[in-house]
């Protein structure tokens, strides 16, 4: 239906939609089920979707899309000019186009710029909109800000793999397809493949992949001749795996309190701890930042000890411009939340030593040097063909990945700035961000929050080593290691994934001021 009094002129317009008195429509497209309300303007160049109501006295100008089911309110108005007010005429060189997402709501008497108005959004009455909307936001004012987000029933995950899984999935599914198709599933091609590639990533000699990061490192110190009466440094502030494998071999962990600005092994605490039996030091790179490995390199050559890097946080980090391991020797986890993630439990050692890498190899299988022979000492610690397939597809795109990590932690920080405590790296580490960790006395109530908000969280770790009663034995007691004490009861990973979609950031930065926002 068309009123009489409408001016409609070189527009399309769709089945059941109605334009009402006074409306003057020219050189656009409105689609099915529409409603025009009386003296609303749209101009040429503008597609209007299914649905749409557009009240009275409204107009819409040059270069607007508007999308299904979308409601605007009375006496909107909307720019496509950069300049306004311009004191000369501009054209269409200088204009810039809006998008109104399907949904979105627009109150009456808003402004908006040229802009995009996410879907779902809401846009309060009267607010002046000069900057992008979020999907699913509510903004007032002027200029408009974010008030709140409209919760949906689905959560933000801490790590979603199965968006990363789905971005990469016909290669995934090829990979697993021509390892069952050969039905060569141990060792073989597929593992010497992904080996080389990673040794290259990681600027070593050699990788050699195992069956998980734990055995990784369990395996280095036993083929490097760690034993009952040994001791080793590790800090106190990590996953127990760091100190399962040493304690394996027969040695003993000695634990170091942590940096309370980094959250990494304490530099200026490791000399005081070593005697000796002391054997090697164990710098463990976590959330993917870098400990201070010029200082652990200088105490490790002053005292002739092993440096083994646990990099299992750690894929693509960098010291100095340099991939970890900055050492000769790291072991990696590829537990498929991990930078680098199988689909079931992985690791690697990387080296730069022939001899040492041929030790750790022979080792993992069985101790052999050929079929049924076996000449030393050794287990099984190999990795099957089927994950190295798919470690060696998702290699190609981890650095894109790590890009992608970087880009939302930098928004983190900016938004984030002084309110937030947070761990610090130094300007010779370029962070991979495995986690992005917060700190706040009030970290439960943080916690409880984000959970009320649909966002997920995590505590790296919640009880250091010394207080484990797995650990037990080694007779530390509550207050050896305040540091970490207290950061145990403070830290809280929020989501840092490669594929959170830009409105979920927005929704986790706004989520986290508004629990800081009273102090």
């Amino acid at each position: 239906m068309i009123s009489d009094s409408a001016i409609v002129k070189d527009a399309k317009i769709g089945e059941n939609s109605k334009v009402w008195h006074y409306a003057n429509i020219y050189g656009c497209q409105i689609g099915k089920n529409c409603n025009i309300g009386s003296y609303v303007e749209i101009q040429n160049d503008c597609n209007i979707g299914d649905n749409v109501t557009i009240s009275s006295h409204s107009f819409i100008c040059s270069l607007v899309d508007i999308e299904n089911d979308v409601f605007i309110g009375h006496g909107v108005k909307t720019i496509n000019d950069i300049y306004p007010p311009s004191k000369k005429r501009t054209g269409l060189s200088q204009w810039k186009p809006t998008l109104i997402k399907k949904g979105a709501v627009i109150g009456s008497n808003a402004t908006l710029f040229p802009v995009v108005i996410g879907e779902n959004s809401v846009v309060g009455a009267g607010s002046v909109v000069t900057k992008d909307v979020p999907d699913n936001a509510i903004v007032a004012g002027n200029p408009a800000k974010i008030i709140k987000f409209i919760e949906k029933k689905s959560k933000i995950p801490l790590i979603d793999l199965r968006a990363q899984y789905f971005s990469i999935k016909k290669e995934i599914d090829e990979a697993i397809e021509r390892v069952i198709s050969r039905c060569n599933f141990i060792s073989g091609e597929g593992v010497k493949n992904f080996e080389s590639k990673f040794a290259d990533y990681c600027a070593k000699k050699n990788c050699v992949v195992v069956d998980n990061g734990t055995a990784a490192l369990f395996i280095v110190l036993k083929c490097l001749d760690v034993k009952e009466g040994d001791e080793v440094i590790i800090p106190v502030n990590t996953f127990i795996a760091t100190a399962e494998a040493v304690r394996l071999t027969g040695a003993r962990p000695v634990f170091i309190d942590i940096e309370e600005k980094s959250l990494l092994i304490d530099t200026d605490k490791i000399e005081e701890k070593i005697t000796n039996k002391t054997k090697a030091i164990i710098p463990v790179h976590l959330y993917g930042n870098v400990c201070d490995m010029d200082k652990i390199f200088q105490i490790s050559k002053k005292h002739n000890l092993l440096v083994i890097e646990d990099c299992a946080q750690a894929h693509g980090s960098k010291y100095n411009g340099k991939k970890a391991p900055v050492g000769d020797i790291g072991c990696f986890s590829f537990f498929p939340g991990k930078n680098l993630g199988a689909y079931g439990d992985g690791g690697a050692i990387v080296c730069s030593d022939d001899v040492t890498a041929n030790k750790f190899r022979k080792y993992i299988n069985h101790g052999r040097s050929e079929k049924y022979y076996h000449d030393s000492d050794g287990f099984n610690f190999r990795m099957d063909n089927l994950q190295a397939a798919i470690l060696e597809v998702k290699l190609k795109y981890l650095d894109k990945w790590l890009t992608s990590k970087r880009e939302i932690a930098k928004k983190y920080e900016l938004a984030f700035g002084e309110i937030v405590n947070r761990p610090t790296n130094s300007k010779q580490v370029e962070h991979s961000f495995h986690l992005f960790v917060l700190r706040s006395k009030k970290r439960d109530e943080l916690k409880k929050h984000l959970e009320k908000n649909n966002i997920e969280s995590g505590i790296h770790y919640p009880v250091p080593l010394h207080l484990q009663p797995a650990l037990s034995y080694l007779g530390y007691k509550k207050g050896d290691f305040p540091l970490a004490e207290k950061v145990a009861e403070e830290i809280l990973s929020i989501p840092m994934y490669a594929e959170l979609e830009e409105k979920d950031v927005e929704k986790i930065i706004y989520q986290v001021l508004d629990f800081f926002k009273d102090g």
